[in-house]
């Protein structure tokens, strides 16, 4: 069966004065699989999925998802239609309850309707909320005030907090940075487990994971593609191990 295409890049550009983070990237995600990017420090990984997200405006370019081009869609409007990003570091609400952190990302991610927020209730917000912590192995933790949730938990509760917003493509940014052996382990299986309903595009420095999860691999280097392949061309590629994996 061939794949079909959910999101697409054309030349798509950032310059931030006279640096070139992206530099005319042509890139393609297909529905119904695990993709990653990886590459060195600086490669322009973060800012290629800020653009896609609409974090930040491209300077030239464009990006295409499920057919329409977004390229000038807020950030807000890409959530509703489905694209949502987790960050580097936890974008928590430490201050605020697990359910409360949840609860306000299911309501963000709510469609208009002629211009005006449709309305919910509270008891299909709450059945979304237990079903994205249970999702993540929170259960039990809903009224617990997030700041004081170990550091793994967090990243796992901004995770429920993705799968809150229903998303079609999920994009994790570093989601191992920081935890144990052990909690990467248990991300992996989470991972696997949401890719079975969620597009999942992945970056991700520890290779391990990559191998693990990735079935596509884009490896980028100075704001550019370098190559693309499933996991086990990478691996094998002369010029990625010398550029990053190491001969």
């Amino acid at each position: 069966m061939a794949s079909v295409e959910l999101l697409s890049t054309h030349g798509l550009s950032r310059q931030y004065g006279g640096l070139t983070a992206v530099d005319n990237v042509d890139f393609n995600f297909c529905q119904d699989r695990i993709q990653a990017i990886i590459g060195p420090n600086g490669a322009g990984k973060t800012t290629l999925v800020n653009l896609i997200c609409g974090r930040v405006p491209p300077s030239s370019g464009s990006i295409i998802y499920k057919g329409k081009d977004i390229s000038k869609l807020s950030s807000a409007k890409r959530v509703q239609s489905g694209i949502v990003y987790t960050f580097q570091v936890t974008s928590i609400f430490s201050n605020l309850s697990c359910y409360e952190n949840v609860a306000l990302s299911a309501q963000r991610s709510l469609k208009t309707q002629q211009g005006k927020w449709l309305m919910v209730s509270e008891t299909v917000i709450e059945e979304q909320v237990f079903e994205s912590l249970s999702r993540v192995g929170l259960q039990g933790k809903e009224y617990q005030t997030a700041g004081t949730l170990p550091y793994g938990h967090q990243k796992l509760l901004e995770v429920a907090m993705s799968l809150a917003a229903d998303p079609e493509l999920l994009i994790l940014d570093e989601p191992t940075q920081g935890l144990a052996q052990s909690e990467i382990y248990n991300l992996i299986g989470l991972v696997r487990t949401i890719s079975k309903s969620v597009n999942v595009l992945l970056i991700e420095h520890n290779m391990e994971v990559v191998f693990n999860l990735a079935e596509y691999v884009t490896v980028m280097d100075n704001g550019s593609i370098m190559t693309e392949g499933t996991p086990s061309e990478i691996e094998n590629n002369h010029d990625v191990q010398v550029l990053y994996l190491g001969t």
